[in-house]
């Protein structure tokens, strides 16, 4: 990664711009791709160049097209300046669709992004006039913060009609663990998640059910549901023995065997 930065720079230096400079020019071409802009603007940042979010921000803000707000965002997102936050925020309610998407993104992955962050995403979820792709990116993004306070507004768009809300949800409730013993301490999931086991419906983009992913959630509880963790495993291993699994359920099982197999668990050859 780190070599990949150097070589990108160093293609700017041929072209007669200082080390400095090279790096700012970086961090703010959107034909570069995140990751190199993410690591120069992180070199930044330890060089203490203040500017540097704000000139990713400034930019942000003025791109209209989907694939550059994107990247732009995935770019403060690497970055993790917590700066970034409250225009981030703002950008919720942008007239621009993508930049809402974008934004609800990044917010979820920026660390010590704090409870500012939580309480934004959480009214993006469960707002029904939000488009369903910044509702869905919402949901995604509460599964990194642990912040309690978003266990019963995912509980509650489980019975949403988007699939993509759904998943994004069930997915979520179990990643949110206490942030002291970072256990799930909060068990009002097992029901929520239980209910979950007779969706069917696949979201689209190389994902499975929604059933699925519930199975799984419900697998992986620390401390366990000792019924789940076995059923969990079972059912890796009778899909694994399956020559006419789906795909989307071979997809399945190779996220979670890995997981699976962590637990302690032995899945038969």
């Amino acid at each position: 990664m780190w070599r990949e930065l150097v070589r990108t720079v160093r293609r700017y230096e041929r072209d007669g711009l200082g080390l400095g400079p090279a790096l700012r020019t970086l961090v703010t071409d959107p034909g570069a791709g995140w990751i190199d802009r993410g690591e120069a603007a992180c070199v930044l940042a330890i060089a203490d160049d203040e500017d540097v979010t704000e000139h990713l921000l400034k930019q942000f803000f003025s791109q209209e097209k989907k694939d550059e707000l994107w990247e732009t965002a995935l770019t403060l997102e690497r970055l993790g300046d917590v700066h970034s936050v409250k225009p981030l925020i703002s950008a919720l309610n942008d007239l621009n669709p993508h930049r809402r998407h974008a934004a609800a993104r990044a917010l979820g992955w920026i660390r010590r992004s704090g409870s500012r962050a939580a309480s934004a995403l959480i009214n993006a979820l469960t707002d029904v006039s939000q488009p369903l792709t910044v509702r869905e990116e919402a949901a995604e993004s509460l599964a990194y913060l642990d912040s309690s306070r978003a266990i019963p507004p995912l509980i509650s768009v489980l019975t949403d009609s988007d699939v993509g809300i759904r998943f994004w949800a069930v997915f979520a409730l179990v990643s949110i663990r206490n942030r002291r013993t970072f256990r799930h301490t909060d068990r009002t999931v097992i029901p929520a998640l239980e209910a979950m086991l007779s969706d069917h419906a696949v979201l689209p983009g190389n994902w499975w059910s929604v059933a699925r992913e519930a199975l799984a959630m419900l697998g992986t509880l620390d401390p366990p549901e000792e019924r789940y963790r076995d059923q969990l495993a079972q059912e890796i291993q009778r899909v694994v023995a399956d020559p006419n699994a789906s795909l989307e359920d071979r997809r399945w099982v190779k996220f979670y065997a890995p997981q699976t197999e962590s637990l302690g668990l032995e899945l038969k050859q």
